[in-house]
């Protein structure tokens, strides 16, 4: 089981994912219960050896300026935690500047584990 503290009065919980293929690549991202994929910027994918363009796999996502299509890849892995997810589907788009993370942390990665959130300690569990 991993754990890991957080404010519960934040409005995001952020945490540090390594993503793994040819290459690893630390990213920052946010704990999003309500994102179907994971979500990781385009410069990101092309540095682990993907070629998202390249994907005929697209999902249609929505945007501050509306809705677009976009890739999907098929990440080798991703470990949080120390938890690591296999063959996680992800969503390829880049966050806006603004964003203070740089992907999102979804349920393709979260549904592979017991997913504990009690905000009452500010404690996430990953078993």
């Amino acid at each position: 089981m991993a754990e890991y503290k957080f404010d519960p009065e934040a409005h995001i919980i952020t945490l540090y994912a390594k993503l793994s293929n040819i290459q690893v690549r630390r990213i920052l991202v946010a704990l999003d219960t309500g994102a179907t994929y994971t979500m990781i910027p385009w410069d990101f994918a092309e540095a682990l050896g993907y070629e998202p363009s390249l994907s005929k796999h697209r999902v249609t996502i929505v945007t501050a300026s509306g809705t677009e299509k976009a890739p999907i890849i098929t990440l080798n892995s991703i470990s949080v935690l120390g938890k690591e997810a296999r063959n996680v589907d992800c969503v390829v788009h880049d966050l806006p500047q603004v964003s203070r993370v740089e992907g999102l942390l979804g349920l393709s990665f979260l549904k592979n584990f017991s997913i504990l959130l009690n905000f009452r300690q500010g404690i996430l569990r990953i078993e």
